[in-house]
């Protein structure tokens, strides 16, 4: 019981934040331009800050040692993820348009914005390294896979290697990849560039959930409805992808946290960038929008129920 109080705690302040960015944004005071700033701003200043901070502060050589079994998991999982999504998407013949979208939607977690937040708030900042190590798979997916599947089905140009090269120059990659460096290397961030990161680091979570607040403000709540295919990809979000993980941990002795971090992961909602990448690429973006909000809303649900099992 007092995991599940402590959960809902967590999850309440989460909601809190959210919720404050939907009423800026209903107030008029968070804007779509001050949305755009505010992502920017996040994505590649204070995120990459807070990756370096959250590695160099909490991940030691002996864990980078055996990350490559931490980091098999998330690879293996959401590999199975898409697997299913798809031969479930082949069977029930959803359109090209909205294929793609449903794809990345059932495979995809907000792993960053939401999933970050989330974990910070159940787990404190000893689950950062293992954050970081199931974002590093899940942006690779998403990147080249998940993006690749919404480029088709907006019937746009073939990929080439310029979403890679996107993907290896991000801010944040750039920065996952120097802080393992220097806890490899045992460099320590000068006290100046540490107390930068750390002041960084604490207002990440609270503006990344001002944005999600706003981008439910935009979708509109009349427009959320649940039909058969956005029911599936709730399905996938908090019971199939989670029960992978489960899973795979359970065969693969992992750290209690490392399991608790991967499982909450798994279950976060829609990726944001599927709403935009569906805009861009003319695929189903309304469909897009609507698993975004959706899976945010019922993820406030989900997880204290969810954590409850990881005891």
């Amino acid at each position: 019981m007092a995991s599940f109080l402590n959960s809902v705690q967590s999850v309440t302040v989460v909601l809190l934040l959210t919720a404050t960015g939907y009423l800026c944004a209903r107030l008029g005071w968070l804007t779509t331009e001050a949305k755009h700033f505010l992502n920017k701003f996040v994505m590649t200043i204070a995120l990459p800050c807070t990756c370096v901070y959250g590695l160099t502060t909490n991940l030691t050589r002996e864990m980078v040692a055996r990350s490559h079994v931490l980091l098999l998991i998330p690879l293996v999982c959401i590999a199975c993820n898409y697997a299913v999504a798809i031969v479930i998407g082949r069977v029930l013949k959803i359109p090209r348009k909205r294929f793609g979208v449903f794809i990345m939607a059932c495979c995809m977690s907000n792993s960053l914005l939401i999933g970050y937040a989330m974990c910070r708030e159940l787990f404190g900042d000893d689950c950062v390294p293992y954050v970081m190590l199931f974002y590093m798979v899940s942006t690779v997916y998403t990147q080249v896979v998940g993006l690749g599947f919404i480029r088709w089905a907006g019937e746009v140009e073939p990929l080439s290697g310029r979403m890679f090269v996107k993907f290896l120059t991000s801010p944040t990659v750039i920065a996952i990849v120097l802080g393992y460096i220097l806890v490899l290397c045992n460099i320590q961030l000068p006290p100046l560039v540490a107390s930068y990161c750390r002041n960084m680091n604490q207002i990440t979570s609270p503006l990344a959930l001002l944005i999600t607040g706003q981008i439910i403000y935009e979708i509109g709540f009349r427009h959320l409805r649940v039909d058969r295919d956005l029911a599936i990809v709730i399905a996938f979000r908090f019971v199939i992808a989670p029960l992978f993980f489960i899973l795979a941990c359970a065969l693969i002795e992992v750290p209690p946290l490392a399991r608790g971090v991967f499982v909450i992961e798994s279950a976060m909602p829609v990726v944001s960038i599927a709403v935009v990448a569906a805009s861009e690429y003319g695929a189903d973006e309304q469909f897009a929008a609507q698993g975004a909000a959706i899976t945010a809303l019922a993820s406030f649900l989900v997880i204290p129920v969810l954590m409850v099992f990881l005891q």
